[in-house]
Formats: C-alpha cells, sequence, structure tokens
C-alpha cells in the first residue's frame, strides 16, 4: 500500500506543479495531463541524487520526496513574487504574495468544455482497453504459475529482472543483474526504477509493475491528443490523428485475406499464432507494428519516454508557435531529464528542435527574445543530459554495432523498392503526405520540418545494434504525419461535404488506416485471455508453479546480491522473480544493449556440463548458488552436473523438480 501511496505523492505534487507552472493553460485537464508528467518525472528523478550517495533505499526516497516538495514549493513561491512584483497577471489585478499564491489554484478549474469532453470520449474508451492488457499481461496468476500474453512474452521478463535487482540489492548506479552484477546497467532505466520504487515500499511485484504503466498510458494518451489539438484545432481532425496513430497498421490485411475462401485459417491465424499480425509479418517485410501492441504496452522506456516527449514537444510548440515564451525553460528541464528514461525520446526531441530553431529564428528575422528564448531551453537541457550521457549512454555506444550508416532502414536487405516498403507499411496515406503538406498552412510547414528530419536520419543512420529499434524515432515522425494527414482529410471534407456519399468514404477510409492496428489489438487481448477454471486459454505460461515456488523460497533464503549459475533463458525465474543475479542472462537482451556477454555463455554452458571446469572456474566466476529445474535438464539433459553436485555441495533446495546447491 505504501508503495501506491507514494506514486500517489507525486501525481498530486506534479498536478500542483502544473498548476502553477501551466496556469495560462484554458483546460484543467490539460494542466492536470502536464502536472501528471512532471509528477512522474519527479517520482523517477527526485531520490537519484541521493541514491548516489545512499543507495536505492528507504532513505534516498525519503529524502527524495523532501526534494520534490521543495522544488514544487519553491516554483509556486518563485512564481508568486514574481507575479505579486508585477502587481497582475493577465487581466487581473493581484493584490500581494499571498493573492498571487493561490491565484493558479483559484484558476485551477475551467469547467468541462467541448473540446475537453471530445478528448474524454476518445481516451477513456483506450485507457479500459491500456487497463484490460496490463492485467491480463502482466504476472497473471493461475494454478501457482504465472501467465502473460503474446507481446510481453519476451522483453516483460528483462523489464522484471531489472525491477526486482534495482530493489532488492538496490545498487545506484544499478548494474546487470544479467552479467553477474558485475556490469553497469547503461539501459535507460528510470523506466524501470519507477516500479522499483514502489516494489522497495512493500507493493507487490505485479502492482508495482502494473500501477505506474496505468498513469503512463493515460498520460501518452492524453499527450496525443493535446499536442495534435494544438496543432489542429479543431476536434474532429483530432479524433481523426488520434486514431491514425493508435490503430497504426499498414496493408498486411491483405496477406491474411488472400485465399480465405479455400483457407480460413489463413485469416484467424492472426488470432492464434505467435507474431503473425497484420502489423508484423516479417515474411512479407511488413515491419511497421502497432503503436499499443507493440511499442507502449511491452517496451517500458517507450511507454515512460513518449509520457515525457509528448508532453516536451507540447510545452516546445507553444513556446515556439504560441508565443509562450516562458514555456522555454519547462521545455528545457523536462527535455534534459529525458536521456535515461528513454534516449530514443530525448534524441527525437533533440531533431525535431533542430529545424525549428532555424525556422523560428529566420522567422523572427534573429529577434534576441526568439535566440534567448532558444537559449532558456538549450541550456538547462544540455546541463541536465550530458552528464547522463556521459556516465551511462556513451558507454553503451563505443561498439562497431552501434552508430552506422545504413540506407533504407529494414527494407535496406529484404527487395522490395522503397516506395512499396512504405506504402506497405503505412498505408496509401504514405503516397498522399506530399499532397498533404502542400495544402498545410506555412505556419504547419514549419512544424513538421522538424518530423521530417527524423525520418531523413533514421532512413540513413542506426543508433543500435538492433537494426529494427530506428521504429522508435519513425513512430515520433508518424505522430505528426498523422496530424498532417488527419488535417489534409478534413480539408478535403470540407471542401467535398456537399457531394452524396463523401462521409461513406471518409469512414471506408479511415478503416482502411486502422484494420490491420485493430487486428492486431484483438490478437493482443485474445492472447491474454485464459479460463482459470477449465484451466485452457490462449495466455502463455512464463513461469511454472514449480519455478515460482523456488523463486520465493530464493527471496526468503538467499543473499540480494547472490550469484546463481544456471541456463540463460530469457524468462529466467531468477533473474526476473528475486532480483538475484544470474552469471549471464539471454543473449536476446544483453546483444541489443551492446553487452559483451559471449564469454560467459560459453563458460555457463562448460560449468554446467564438466565438472573439472566447474571447479576451475567457481571461484574466479564469483558462484554463490547452482539452480538446476526443467530448463537445465531440458538444454543439457545427462550432461548435466547434478550428480556431482549432490555427492559434494549442499543441497538447500528441493522441490517440485528443482534443486539448488550452495557452492561457497
Amino acid at each position: 500500500m505504501a508503495g501506491v501511496l507514494l506514486l500517489i505523492y507525486y501525481i498530486v505534487l506534479g498536478v500542483v506543479a502544473g498548476a502553477v507552472l501551466f496556469e495560462s493553460e484554458d483546460s484543467w485537464l490539460r494542466k492536470i495531463w502536464l502536472g501528471g508528467v512532471v509528477g512522474m518525472m519527479l517520482l523517477m528523478w527526485s531520490h537519484v541524487p541521493f541514491s548516489f550517495i545512499f543507495g536505492f533505499s528507504e532513505l534516498s526516497h525519503l529524502l527524495g520526496m523532501v526534494l520534490a516538495f521543495l522544488t514544487v514549493t519553491g516554483i509556486a513561491v518563485g512564481k508568486a513574487l514574481y507575479t505579486a512584483k508585477a502587481g497582475r497577471s493577465g487581466d487581473r489585478v493581484v493584490k500581494g504574495f499571498k493573492d498571487a499564491l493561490g491565484l493558479p489554484f483559484a484558476r485551477f478549474y475551467t469547467g468541462l468544455k467541448k473540446k475537453d469532453v471530445w478528448m474524454l470520449a476518445l481516451t477513456v474508451p483506450f485507457l479500459v482497453l491500456a487497463v484490460f492488457l496490463i492485467v491480463t499481461h502482466t504476472l497473471n496468476y493461475d494454478d501457482g504459475a504465472y501467465y502473460t500474453g503474446q507481446c510481453t512474452y519476451g522483453d516483460m521478463n528483462m523489464h522484471l529482472g531489472f525491477i526486482t535487482s534495482i530493489a532488492r540489492q538496490q545498487n545506484f548506479p544499478p548494474t546487470y543483474s544479467l552479467m553477474g552484477g558485475v556490469e553497469p546497467l547503461n539501459y535507460p532505466f528510470l523506466c524501470d526504477s519507477v516500479s522499483a520504487s514502489l516494489l522497495l515500499f512493500g507493493s507487490s511485484l505485479r502492482t508495482a509493475y502494473m500501477a505506474p504503466m496505468f498513469v503512463a498510458f493515460m498520460l501518452v494518451y492524453m499527450g496525443v491528443w493535446y499536442l495534435a489539438e494544438a496543432i489542429l484545432e479543431k476536434p474532429g481532425r483530432t479524433a481523426l490523428a488520434y486514431v491514425f496513430f493508435l490503430l497504426d497498421g499498414g496493408l498486411g490485411i491483405f496477406y491474411f485475406l488472400d485465399g480465405t475462401k479455400t483457407n480460413p485459417k489463413n485469416f484467424t491465424r492472426i488470432f492464434t499464432a505467435f507474431y503473425e499480425t497484420p502489423t508484423n509479418l516479417v515474411g512479407e517485410n511488413v515491419r511497421w507494428t502497432n503503436v499499443i501492441a507493440d511499442m507502449l504496452l511491452p517496451q517500458r522506456a517507450t511507454l515512460f519516454g513518449w509520457m515525457c516527449l509528448f508532453a516536451v514537444l507540447f510545452v516546445l510548440y507553444k513556446a515556439v508557435f504560441a508565443g509562450k515564451r516562458s514555456y522555454f525553460p519547462v521545455a528545457g528541464v523536462l527535455a534534459g531529464l529525458l536521456p535515461m528514461i528513454h534516449t530514443h525520446s530525448y534524441f527525437a526531441a533533440g531533431l525535431i528542435a533542430i529545424p525549428w530553431i532555424i525556422a523560428s529564428c529566420i522567422r523572427d528575422r534573429f529577434n534576441r527574445k526568439t535566440i534567448f528564448g532558444w537559449l532558456a531551453f538549450g541550456l538547462p537541457a544540455l546541463a541536465i543530459s550530458v552528464p547522463q550521457l556521459l556516465i551511462w549512454t556513451f558507454n553503451a555506444v563505443g561498439g562497431e554495432n552501434f552508430v552506422r550508416f545504413v540506407f533504407n532502414w529494414s527494407n535496406s536487405e529484404q527487395g522490395d523498392s522503397w516506395i512499396w516498403f512504405w506504402v506497405k507499411n503505412i498505408g496509401v496515406c504514405f503516397l498522399l503526405l506530399p499532397s498533404a503538406f502542400l495544402s498545410a498552412e506555412n505556419k504547419k510547414k514549419l512544424i513538421y520540418l522538424g518530423p521530417f528530419l527524423i525520418f531523413t536520419v533514421a532512413e540513413l543512420i542506426v543508433f543500435q545494434p538492433n537494426l529494427y529499434d530506428n521504429i522508435k524515432l519513425f513512430f515520433v515522425w508518424y505522430l505528426f504525419m498523422a496530424i498532417m494527414f488527419a488535417d489534409f482529410v478534413g480539408k478535403c471534407y470540407e471542401k467535398l461535404k456537399g457531394i452524396r456519399g463523401v462521409r461513406l468514404a471518409v469512414a471506408i477510409l479511415v478503416i482502411f488506416m486502422t484494420i490491420s492496428g485493430t487486428l492486431t489489438i484483438g490478437r493482443e487481448v485474445a492472447s491474454g485471455l485464459r479460463d482459470k477454471e477449465k484451466n485452457e486459454g490462449a495466455a502463455y505460461q512464463l513461469y511454472n508453479e514449480a519455478n515460482v515456488s523456488a523463486a520465493e523460497w530464493i527471496e526468503t533464503n538467499t543473499e540480494p546480491d547472490a550469484v546463481f549459475l544456471c541456463h540463460n533463458n530469457h524468462n529466467n525465474t531468477i533473474a526476473s522473480l528475486t532480483g538475484r543475479n544470474i552469471y549471464v542472462g539471454a543473449g536476446t537482451f544483453l546483444y541489443f544493449h551492446g553487452v559483451n556477454y559471449q564469454s560467459r555463455e560459453r563458460l555457463m554452458r562448460q560449468m554446467l556440463t564438466d565438472e573439472e571446469a566447474f571447479e576451475a572456474h567457481r571461484e574466479e566466476a564469483d558462484i554463490d548458488y547452482v539452480y538446476i529445474g526443467d530448463y537445465e535438464r531440458g538444454n543439457y539433459g545427462s550432461d548435466l552436473i547434478t550428480q556431482y553436485l549432490r555427492d559434494n555441495y549442499e543441497k538447500v533446495y528441493s522441490d517440485k523438480g528443482i534443486e539448488i546447491f550452495k557452492v561457497r
């Protein structure tokens, strides 16, 4: 319960900050959104200065709570002093400091307007869907085992390992529990430390994992809406952009419709096959995944990164294109905090800012106010972000598999023509993007220059070992393209609305652009379902009853920093559920983080199958326990040194086919 109260404390604190920082916004829901983002960023960051000294501990968090409270209080008091000195705020005369201090809260509620109703009408159903998916995909307990859905079967295990190891071992900066705890964790870990904080304060692992995601999904959805609304200003077009982005998908559906008369299973496999959906069909070079099912739900760094990024872009947009110059430093501070939440979001914000800087300076003829505004954005952004990049990020990107030139992104080795690849993956709207851009007003053309730079850079340069990860940049470009295309559709509709059948044509277009994404989400809904009474369903088992029982024993009876020798399956019970170190984890995680794990993997196999190798390297490898379970037996069979361990070491656990030996 204390963990959830910690989350609520920061959200309330953030909303207070939002009321002060964004007092001039004409929607109280928009203030709640921006304040919620500030609160979540405070939760992720406020303990960090103290964690360097006291570790990831309760003390660091309590001091962080005090720091966050003082920060928000300082913002409120500073704003009140400034307003009191000015003697007025907008059209209202301010009578002293006390009046100025209460003014943001007196102005907080702006009433429920029509555009607020539009936002709620779109956001609430998507949020209900998100809650359902999170609940059914996160450690769904049934008869002693844990189940999940399709999209979280892989990455969730890694995130669980980061969460549990950060909370249980309390090292700061954190280390890779997947590498025996000796390698620094260069992954942007704040998306997981936010759950580790809840776990530290007594929440269950499931609650700690889910609760911040509920908030983050809500803030992402609101961010999509308010960013689109700020640019488009019309609720109908904003709704189109919202749907185009969240239900994105191209022409992949046609691969499943082909031959359905003679083979209906070609269509129904969408809901049964593993990762064969209209937005993820690698064999047909369909690589453009769905935002909800393949990005936000399984990839926590993207979820929490976009939660912050969309707020940064909104605030920066208001500063550049709506004349709210006081927003420049706010956007700069928020952008500076991005790298260890989601490095791709930080990079995307920087790429968008570059053309906006050039365009606004030329537009304003290099006006001093514009230049100083950008300095107010850039200086805090760099001052806050550069230390993060030096401590964590640059250590990870030094390998040859990181920054490199690759033209034509994921299509570079597939053979499709450039245009066909993008039409097939995004839809026919790709062909209409030039027309949509040309039809946009000049102000909006300047807005879209930043996203176009993202597309150009992501098409030419890869920034991580996994080529596919550039999609995290492409999706930020696509958000603006969804906005631009929705504007174009709205203009076409207004010009043609007197023609019979135009509404039907727009409806068909919307269905055509969203059917692949909708079916992909439908597959994800189905993959999390399980009938507990009948003990059946489509959900995937992550950890069986034996492994869950062993994990409970390990948490109670072993040291938090103990090192286990075991197989490196991706759904590793020890790493994910207990936060203990394993000698080496799954290469599917470590390789894409730039970690050199191969020598450890070879030695792990030798020690599990060769008695002499085990004895020769046991102390050097710092092994405390050996774990023998179903994955070890399944991968090594009779070669396992189980009998040798039984004869020479203390068996400290034996139940349901799992044996644990203490070897130190």
